[in-house]
């Protein structure tokens, strides 16, 4: 059957990546951070091109074919960033010169990839299922060294997501569930350092941690509430203006838009993320390959826990993990990673006759 077209999907997106520019340049305008807002255009429309040349030129086999290769690059790109010098206490990032590359986004796709080539053979089932559960905690052990707690957690994500939505591995999910629910309590009070463990917990009792990890939530809390039904106008945010919130054209650009576009703003936003992520699950579930069912179910889980995760740690719902929200945070390594999974996703629906209209 031939595949229909699908438009909401790239519709979105480019509300999303343009609404994402208007906001990013009123949280850097007349700052030290005005030139991002130059570089984050660019990066758009790289990301654009990588889209249309993914979901409309590229054959689909090949994320099949390479999956292994780009998981050793991946972890490769993640043992060289250690030996690089920090960058904000962090190691992170490998300056390109005119661009700086983040190992880690990578590595969050080529796991999507590489589990699902793992999960689509259709033999050793079992060696299948502990060769991804090796790949899984290889990344998280080389992302947690960095550090970078937010992308751990979505690796692990990723892994149990995916895992689960396979159907090839129930009573070792039950298994792996146990441990996990046993692992995070240990892990939270003996394998975190000290801020790591403020920033999970701060969420809980905001006023203990506020001059500490609790106070960019504190301050993003305000900036949003401040923005009453439809917010203060653009480029009028009074804590956005005056550098009341820390990190707001990344990982808390979500109080930009509260205190700006207000309740509404805020609202629209998130109606934008659930059509996008309804549209990636509804493509996932009508499409006829196994390999790009999981794969996409993949970059669904990454989607929606960086949508949750970042607007509930702005609202103060959920801990602070430096996640990024899609599409619109500043950060040219993620939005290129973004599209290229929009890319596929649209591949799948637009142009391939497994995809079922019923």
């Amino acid at each position: 059957m031939k595949a229909r077209f699908e438009w909401q999907l790239p519709f979105v997106m480019a509300i999303l990546m343009a609404f994402g520019l208007v906001v990013l340049y009123s949280a850097t305008f007349g700052e030290r951070e005005e030139y991002m807002f130059g570089r984050q255009v660019v990066w758009a429309l790289l990301s654009w091109a990588v889209f249309v040349f993914t979901a409309y030129v590229l054959k689909r086999k090949v994320w099949r074919d390479f999956a292994i290769a780009l998981m050793t690059l991946s972890i490769a790109g993640l043992v060289l960033v250690l030996f690089l010098n920090p960058i904000e206490g962090s190691r992170r990032w490998i300056d390109l010169g005119i661009a700086s590359l983040q190992p880690s986004e990578i590595a969050k796709f080529s796991l999507i990839l590489f589990l699902g080539y793992l999960y689509s053979l259709e033999t050793r089932r079992y060696l299948s299922f502990l060769a991804g559960l090796l790949a899984t905690f290889l990344i998280m052990g080389l992302i947690y060294l960095e550090p970078d707690l937010g992308t751990t957690i979505i690796i692990v994500v990723i892994w149990y997501f995916m895992t689960l939505i396979s159907k090839k591995f129930d009573r070792l999910m039950i298994v792996m569930t146990a441990l996990i629910a046993v692992a995070v309590p240990a892990v939270l009070m003996f394998g975190l350092e000290s801020y790591q463990r403020d920033r999970i917990l701060s969420f809980l009792n905001p006023e203990e941690y506020a001059s500490g990890a609790a106070y960019n939530t504190i301050q993003a809390i305000r900036a949003i509430g401040s923005g009453g039904w439809t917010g203060k106008g653009f480029v009028q945010g009074t804590m956005n203006r005056l550098g009341y919130v820390p990190a707001d054209h990344t990982d808390f650009i979500f109080s930009v838009i509260g205190e700006e576009w207000g309740f509404v703003g805020a609202i629209t936003v998130i109606l934008l993320y659930s059509l996008l992520l309804w549209r990636i699950w509804a493509i996932t579930r009508r499409t006829g390959d196994f390999f790009g069912r999981l794969v996409m179910s993949g970059f669904f889980a990454m989607f929606a826990f960086h949508v949750v995760e970042n607007i509930g740690m702005n609202l103060g719902l959920l801990p602070v993990t430096g996640i990024p929200l899609p599409l619109i945070s500043y950060g040219g390594s993620s939005s290129m990673i973004f599209a290229l999974q929009l890319g596929i996703v649209q591949s799948y629906a637009s142009r391939r006759a497994d995809y079922d209209k019923k």
